[in-house]
């Protein structure tokens, strides 16, 4: 009986640790509980197990159905899409039937001992010791993909695959038999399925990747083509602009000429009735310079004017040189996202306001982007802790492109709310000028 309370611990407890390891980072409802359940549950599936082999029932039903439970305390405590998290368990689930199935078979089939004894036990345990570091460094790799893909409507049906998948193969090779142990076409098909559900995982999240990626290349086209719209109306603006200044020099003469007229006959009170109208008329409106950056001036500007016409304070700090080392577009992209999002966020507030601060990190080719904005409701969110877009859209899009960005320049874009304000920060490595392109995320 002991060998079998071993071989139960050394077969299921790698499977714990690997689940444990990849959602760590996650939100979780109390870890500290879900690891003293998982314990409790691992520790009353080895009793139970001694108990059913001394009563001679089927062991492996029984096994299965406690493997059951202690899912379920997975999908309860960890705070992460529940298809998303179920994709990631079938392959864990994958990984554990295989190296069962490998050591049961080279037990019974070339050791001739039961498939639960101490040999089946410590081949368990060089398959682990060979293949886990390999394999947690795969499924945190997954996870991460998995989990910064948005599309809720593929991933609650794109699980059944490997699902269904396993379900098969554990079927038909009559897993739940104890004699199922010794035959190589079980062996095989156990390694079938592992290979099949690595490929289809594999070719899925790429293509769930590109799905993102070309996202967010639309979204950055979008806002290319707005940021050209917004440069063609500057220059029709400097245009009439250039053109007031001329009729103003030719009509100076005129005005000289009345003003003399006024000294010359002493009517003061007249003149200075006529210099304040002059004044008036005569008053052009010039841009703001936020930066020496003229995109991104010309680009702030315009949300400087929303934010006028809409009645929203508006404080705008940009420390940025004429010329940025790289980037240049994107980083457009990404102010006019953020801006774009806090002005949507303010519409409808009672007291709104918007702020942002660009800024190069001294000495390096950095730059970092914060923008808040007033926030008294906090923005709906997901339960793996994204936040739900309410523009009519399935997600956010344009935070996904701000994070994608981020990516593709070694930085990071976080986005949180707190105390009736919501925060975007931003930071981008700006290659040297000589570097051609940023480094591609996906390479």
């Amino acid at each position: 009986m002991t060998e079998s309370f071993f071989y139960v611990l050394c077969t299921t407890l790698p499977s714990h640790i690997i689940a444990f390891a990849q959602f760590w980072d996650y939100p979780w409802r109390s870890k500290k509980l879900a690891v003293t359940l998982i314990s409790a549950n691992l520790l009353f599936k080895m009793l139970t197990m001694i108990g059913a082999m001394q009563n001679g029932w089927n062991t492996r039903v029984i096994e299965l159905l406690i493997s059951l439970v202690g899912a379920a305390i997975y999908f309860f405590f960890i705070r992460a899409d529940k298809f998303k998290l179920l994709f990631s368990y079938v392959l864990i689930i994958d990984y554990l039937v295989v190296v069962r199935g490998i050591a049961s078979f080279i037990s019974t089939r070339l050791l001739h001992s039961d498939f639960q004894s101490w040999q089946a036990s410590m081949i368990c345990i060089v398959i682990y010791l060979l293949t886990l570091p390999w394999m947690m460094h795969f499924f945190r790799k997954m996870s991460f993909r998995i989990y910064q893909t948005d599309a809720p409507a593929v991933w609650h049906t794109i699980w059944l695959i490997p699902a269904l998948t396993t379900l098969v193969v554990l079927l038909f090779t009559n897993t739940y038999r104890a004699d199922s142990a010794e035959n190589w076409r079980a062996l095989l098909a156990r390694l079938s399925l592992m290979c099949s559900t690595l490929v289809v995982c594999f070719i899925l999240v790429r293509t769930m990747s590109e799905i993102g990626r070309k996202a967010a290349l639309e979204e950055q086209n979008r806002q290319n083509q707005y940021i050209l719209s917004l440069q063609r109306s500057q220059f029709a603006a400097l245009q009439d602009h250039i053109e007031q200044i001329r009729r103003a020099r030719h009509d100076l003469r005129q005005h000289q000429n009345i003003i003399q007229a006024f000294l010359d006959s002493g009517n003061t009170d007249a003149m200075r009735a006529y210099l304040r109208e002059l004044s008036d008329s005569a008053a052009v409106d010039s841009p703001r310079v936020f930066c020496r950056n003229y995109p991104i001036n010309l680009l702030l500007n315009h949300y400087a004017g929303v934010c006028d016409q809409l009645h929203i304070p508006f404080e705008c700090v940009a420390a940025l040189p004429e010329k940025l080392p790289a980037g240049e577009p994107d980083v457009c992209v990404v102010i006019g996202n953020l801006l774009e999002n806090a002005l949507h966020a303010c519409t409808g507030q009672p007291q709104p306001w918007v702020r942002i601060v660009i800024k190069m990190v001294p000495g390096q080719c950095g730059l970092t982007i914060l923008a808040d904005n007033s926030a008294p409701v906090p923005p709906k969110t997901r339960a793996d802790g994204s936040f739900i877009s309410d523009k009519g859209e399935n997600s956010g899009i344009g935070t996904q492109s701000v994070q994608y960005i981020a990516k593709q320049y070694g930085g990071t874009a976080d986005f949180h709310w707190e105390d009736g304000r919501f925060m975007a920060s931003v930071f981008l490595n700006l290659p040297p000028e000589n570097a051609e392109n940023p480094p591609d995320p996906e390479g």
